[in-house]
C-alpha cells in the first residue's frame, strides 16, 4: 500500500515551470545579420585581392566607379 501511494504522489506533482529561453530567437537574428555582412566583406576582399594583388594596380582605384564600369564593359562587350 505504501508503494502505491508513492507512485500516486509522483503522478500528482506538477512539473516546475522553467523560464522560457529566448537564445534561439536571438541567435537567429544574429545569424541573419552575419551572413550578409560576411558576404559584403568577402566581396570587398575579393575586389581588393583581384585588382591590387593579381592585377598589380593601385589600391586607390579599387573603389572608383569608372574602374568597375570599365571591367563591366570589357566582360559584357558585344
Amino acid at each position: 500500500m505504501n508503494e502505491t501511494n508513492q507512485t500516486a504522489d509522483k503522478r500528482d506533482k506538477k512539473p516546475v515551470d522553467k523560464p522560457v529561453r529566448r537564445k534561439t530567437a536571438q541567435w537567429r537574428i544574429v545569424v541573419r545579420w552575419m551572413i550578409p555582412l560576411f558576404l559584403i566583406i568577402a566581396l570587398i576582399g575579393g575586389m581588393i585581392v583581384g585588382y591590387v594583388v593579381l592585377g598589380k594596380q593601385s589600391f586607390s582605384e579599387v573603389f572608383e566607379w569608372k574602374t568597375w564600369k570599365h571591367v563591366f564593359d570589357l566582360v559584357f562587350a558585344p
